[in-house]
């Protein structure tokens, strides 16, 4: 599976369905503090975030990863602080896709639209401590891990702990010059 025909794309009202399936798959429901949320919750979320980082006016972003014309996943950078150069960025994939280098790809094309904006210092992440996969989807990505939260969430009915990682704009710039 080649990662060349992987794009994001706007997410719209008609991509709802597809991210609750994606939210309803025992993987998501294992690895991700996923509180439940109705459709009309989920469509307003896709409704109150833009896809455009130009725009002023943005708090949230969302996209939608695309693969040869399938939606696979979703990409999502939320909380922006404009007077603190920050955000928070979130992802997912059907289970199908994940461990084929897409969500890195993916994750990776996010960044390079957040970081267009001029005013971005710092991109963070959470991961709970036992998804391997989100972790390694983040060194590969150049996020430095800086601390772990205990016992932040419930997944499944069980406490998990949650690792913070950090991308510097300096570090992003780093390694797209080598």
């Amino acid at each position: 599976m080649t990662t060349s025909d992987l794009r994001l794309v706007p997410a719209l009202p008609a991509h709802v369905d597809l991210w609750m399936e994606m939210r309803a798959e025992p993987l998501s429901r294992r690895m991700l503090p996923l509180e439940q949320e109705t459709r009309e919750g989920l469509l307003k979320r896709i409704l109150e975030a833009s896809s455009d980082v130009t725009d002023p006016k943005a708090k949230s972003f969302r996209w939608m990863v695309e693969l040869d014309g399938r939606i696979i996943g979703t990409v999502s950078a939320r909380e922006l602080s404009r007077a603190q150069g920050r955000i928070e960025l979130g992802y997912m994939l059907f289970s199908a896709y994940v461990g084929k280098g897409l969500g890195t790809r993916a994750v990776g094309l996010a960044l390079e639209r957040l970081f267009s904006m001029p005013f971005l210092h710092r991109v963070w992440l959470g991961t709970a401590a036992d998804n391997l996969a989100s972790q390694g989807l983040a060194r590969k990505l150049g996020f430095t891990l800086e601390g772990v939260m205990r016992g932040h969430y419930v997944v499944e009915g069980q406490r998990k702990d949650q690792q913070v990682w950090g991308l510097l704009r300096p570090e992003w710039e780093a390694r797209r010059s080598v």
